[in-house]
């Protein structure tokens, strides 16, 4: 820590109850009460260093008293600047160091001790050493802007803060030792300012962070002016975000367990202010901690304004997010686990930012209007999304419309493959046996069954938990699919018939013509389930039809022969394509 010593005198002043006194033989004629503490002094040397002191005592004299009295409540610090003061204007030796030479110059300029009343006056020697000495190393200005605290009204008005907090960002952005030679400095009030930058500092995050710890010891106001003065130098933003995140990790308890605690504002308003000093540009600050920040707010019941501005910020790097940062808890009353009405309005906000979904949806083949960029982004939200709806469909108290609302965020179509939505969807039904038929089918219309792949598609044909048209639309997709995979083999000529010791090309053979057989098979049996189906919309006796139209789908598709057809299909496709 920087010292300084100033004035020769010792031993001129003793405390006693309360009230500073001179060791002199001459009588005090002046009584200086500050704020509970009184001083007593004499007119002379005070009047001699400070024109406020003049004309108070000279208002405050009376002929009649030989001790005058004044009243100085409203010098900055109080007594124990005040005594400074006194030991100053008497030649008492007095230390100066970093944590009392702001309070102290607040004091002085308070009592107009300048150069132009007095030479070598308070003002000017406590001015070279906050700018020679204080200024130019990174610790005393970290004690130096501590002291301004209780004073922080006058610090600012003298430019203190600014110089202090000026001074800190020039060694965090060029290095802790930094401080410009004197030549390089623009003179004000005695304190320096950069007139030519050097080089920036190089290196990785880590060795970027060396500041983080003692700057997170500033309060909340200071902070936020050193985040603003590193932001107009145009500092990495990255260690920007990465500071403030250290900084709410430090004193926010709802984000780390191991913080402090110790703020004197609404943890709710520290989480806004946090969030506004966080850099704008997208992929900056970790989609992480935007999360734990939005699930604090929530759980703080913080401003409505608020979450709507988290929700959006995460909206726009929501392809950074992992499966984790989706489970946002659901507080209060709500019986759902997760908030899912949360990650609908985050999703939809990505999507929106992201894909011109008017222009996808005029597009007769909607995937082909994007680019191989947008591809890969829309890919991963897809995962992320029927990932996210995978793990949420065995909330039981998660509604039908909240579910159809989350999954519908993408819209039909934008998905390459539905197999994760069908899995996710499938799983809903399972865990809500009480689902209507009707509500099953609202779920289902969200399936683009040409977009599930073989292996899907076959089991949705043998899934009796779903609506029968479904199961009756991927047996015709089956059955299509069956279709072109025999034109493809007759126009490859690979059915043929081989002699000779070649004993598995020949069942291969025999294979082929019976998967051709079973295809005829399939289009009669199609041909049936379009009259049964015809029969039941004229059905009067709902309940009635429903049964027949159930014995009829069992009899005929859960018999054995269409469903064994189908699972051996692809697989005599395979081994005679190969």
């Amino acid at each position: 820590m920087s010292t300084l010593l100033i004035g020769s005198k010792t031993g001129i002043f003793y405390f006693q109850e309360k009230t500073w006194k001179c060791k002199t033989c001459l009588e005090s004629d002046v009584l200086i009460e500050v704020k509970g503490f009184s001083f007593c002094l004499h007119k002379f040397p005070l009047i001699y260093h400070s024109p406020v002191l003049k004309k108070l005592i000279t208002e405050s004299s009376c002929e009649k008293l030989s001790l005058c009295t004044c009243a100085l409540h409203d010098i900055p610090n109080g007594a124990s600047s005040f005594e400074f003061v006194a030991k100053f204007c008497y030649g008492e030796k007095i230390e100066l160091t970093s944590s009392n030479v702001v309070p102290l110059l607040c004091a002085a300029y308070y009592l107009d001790m300048t150069e132009d009343y007095m030479k070598g006056n308070l003002i000017s020697q406590l001015e070279i050493f906050l700018s020679e000495r204080i200024l130019s190393n990174w610790e005393d200005t970290i004690v130096a802007l501590h002291s301004c605290e209780p004073i922080l009204h006058c610090a600012e008005e003298l430019d203190i803060i600014s110089a202090c907090l000026e001074s800190l960002a020039y060694k965090a952005l060029y290095g802790k030792s930094y401080y410009p030679h004197p030549q390089q400095q623009m003179q004000w009030n005695g304190i320096g300012y950069l007139d030519e930058a050097p080089p920036k500092l190089a290196g990785s995050g880590s060795s970027l962070d060396w500041w983080f710890h003692d700057i997170s010891s500033l309060s909340l106001h200071l902070f936020k002016r050193f985040i603003g003065a590193l932001d107009s130098m145009g500092h990495d933003p990255v260690v920007i975000s990465n500071a403030v995140i250290y900084y709410a990790n430090k004193y926010h308890t709802k984000l780390n367990s191991n913080s402090t605690g110790n703020w004197p504002i609404d943890q709710s308003m520290l989480l806004e202010e946090i969030v506004s000093l966080l850099p704008v540009q997208k992929g900056i600050t970790s989609t992480k901690f935007l999360f734990s920040v939005l699930n604090t707010s929530i759980m703080l019941n913080a401003n409505v304004k608020f979450i709507q501005i988290l929700e959006k910020r995460i909206g726009t790097q929501l392809d950074e997010s992992t499966m984790e940062d989706l489970f946002v808890p659901n507080l209060g009353y709500a019986k759902e686990v997760y908030d899912a009405n949360c990650i609908q309005r985050i999703i939809e906000q990505f999507v929106k930012e992201n894909f011109n979904v008017s222009e996808i949806a005029c597009n007769s083949s909607n995937k082909e209007c994007l680019t191989e960029a947008d591809s890969k982004l829309l890919a991963a939200l897809v995962k992320l999304l029927d990932g996210y709806l995978l793990n949420v469909a065995d909330d039981r108290n998660l509604n039908i419309q909240q579910f159809l609302s989350l999954a519908s965020a993408i819209p039909m179509g934008l998905r390459h493959c539905d197999d994760d939505l069908y899995h996710a969807i499938n799983s809903y039904i399972e865990c809500h046996p009480q689902l209507s038929d009707q509500q099953k089918e609202q779920l289902c219309q969200l399936i683009d069954i040409q977009s599930l792949s073989e292996d899907v598609c076959r089991e949705v044909v043998q899934n009796e938990k779903l609506p029968l048209r479904v199961m009756v639309k991927a047996l015709f997709f089956e059955m299509r699919h069956l279709k072109s995979s025999l034109i493809e083999l007759e126009s490859d000529n690979r059915i043929q018939m081989v002699v000779g010791p070649e004993r598995e090309n020949v069942i291969e053979s025999v294979e082929g013509r019976d998967l051709m057989v079973r295809c005829v098979q399939l289009k009669k049996e199609c041909a049936e389930l379009k009259k049964e189906m015809k029969r039941i919309k004229k059905a009067k006796n709902v309940k009635k039809t429903s049964i027949t139209w159930g014995s009829f789908f069992v009899k005929r598709f859960f018999s054995g022969r269409v469903i064994k057809a189908l699972l051996a299909a692809p697989k005599v496709g395979n081994r005679i394509a190969n």
